[in-house]
């Protein structure tokens, strides 16, 4: 379902993932959070929609073909290969709204099916043609950390 269209909005476009990194609240930076060159795409539309991918660059290919995910190749691969498929892709899609630096992401579809009737709230900084996107504080490990996307224009 088509939302509002969101006048003035820097986000419209397609945008390609740079870096992800991971900045812990105890003074620690993980530039490379997702590999070294992380691969993935972030799109907004001018009527309210988003959808986001991304991934670590250097995922093994899975042992055998598999034409589709749905396919009987897929349910016989070992659980510990499909695990590590599985952690080294994200995505989401659903709809936005943006509150001066804030967009807030209402997820309808996911990977990670807890997040599907969730929101996600993040705070971005535009610089030229690219925008960094940053989480609210989540505890991983035990440290708060907060995760800092940063996307070009394309």
């Amino acid at each position: 379902m088509p939302t509002s269209p969101i006048h003035n909005n820097p986000l419209i476009g397609i945008w390609k993932l740079i870096s992800a990194t991971a900045i812990h609240a105890d003074g620690r930076v993980a530039p490379d959070v997702y590999g070294a060159n992380p691969t993935g795409y972030i799109t907004y539309t001018p009527d309210g929609h988003m959808m986001v991918m991304f991934s670590r660059s250097d995922r093994p290919s899975l042992s055998q073909e598999v034409r589709s995910p749905l396919s009987p190749e897929m349910q016989s691969l070992p659980t510990e290969e499909l695990a590590q498929a599985f952690t080294t892709f994200n995505a989401y899609a659903g709809t936005y709204t943006l509150s001066g630096n804030t967009v807030t992401h209402h997820i309808e579809i996911a990977t990670i099916p807890n997040r599907v009737s969730t929101t996600l709230v993040r705070t971005f900084t535009l610089n030229e043609n690219q925008v960094t996107l940053r989480t609210s504080p989540v505890l991983n490990d035990g440290v708060e950390t907060v995760f800092e996307l940063m996307w070009e224009r394309i």
